[in-house]
């Protein structure tokens, strides 16, 4: 029951604490070694 204009901006920052860096290796790269 929360109103999406104060909602939405408070999802995005939660969600932004799981933001990461892609990786820089292809996937198979990762278990060639």
């Amino acid at each position: 029951g929360m109103d999406r204009l104060q909602g939405a901006p408070q999802a995005l920052a939660d969600l932004k604490r799981f933001d990461f860096d892609p990786p820089t290796a292809s996937f198979d790269a990762a278990f060639n070694s």
